[in-house]
């Protein structure tokens, strides 16, 4: 309203009532702007964050298969070194079997199997015993190198 000077009518009281009235309509008017930034915030934040997790669970669905790729690739390299150690224990074992170590011994040594003739035996009158003396005069050094033999003996060296 225009303001007018007139002594007649009083107009303050209506132009507080109208100031009133602008900052309820501008209080109203940031609150709609308020909320519809939240609204927008909310519109665009929740389209990223399912956007984020979907990116996450594809990612892990892709290091999974990877994970799997190896996976067979390490079966299947293991497979095959199961099958050259069976290959290669057979060989072994054909060329170390009794019939190609007696073939070696009689074609390249010249040894030929006992016949019952050539066995001898042996009798002995009484029983043999042979007994360990321990010196107990040994000097300090031969004490120490035998502590030391049982040690590495006790440990298993």
């Amino acid at each position: 309203m225009a303001k007018t000077h007139n002594l007649a009518y009083d107009y303050s009281a209506y132009d507080e009532q109208e100031l009133a009235n602008v900052r309820k309509i501008k209080h109203r008017k940031n609150a709609v702007v308020k909320n519809k930034r939240k609204e927008l915030i909310k519109f665009i934040s929740l389209p990223l964050i399912v956007l984020a997790m979907m990116c996450s669970m594809i990612y892990g669905h892709v290091e999974l298969s990877s994970l799997y790729a190896q996976q067979a690739e390490m079966q299947e390299e293991l497979t095959q070194l199961n099958n050259e150690n069976i290959s290669l224990e057979s060989e072994l074992a054909s060329k170390t079997g009794l019939t190609k170590v007696e073939e070696y011994a009689e074609k390249e040594l010249g040894l030929q199997k006992l016949d019952k003739s050539q066995i001898e035996y042996v009798e002995v009158e009484k029983d043999t015993v042979a007994e360990v003396i321990d010196s107990d005069n040994a000097n300090i050094f031969v004490k120490i190198s035998r502590w030391f033999s049982d040690v590495l003996e006790y440990i298993g060296l």
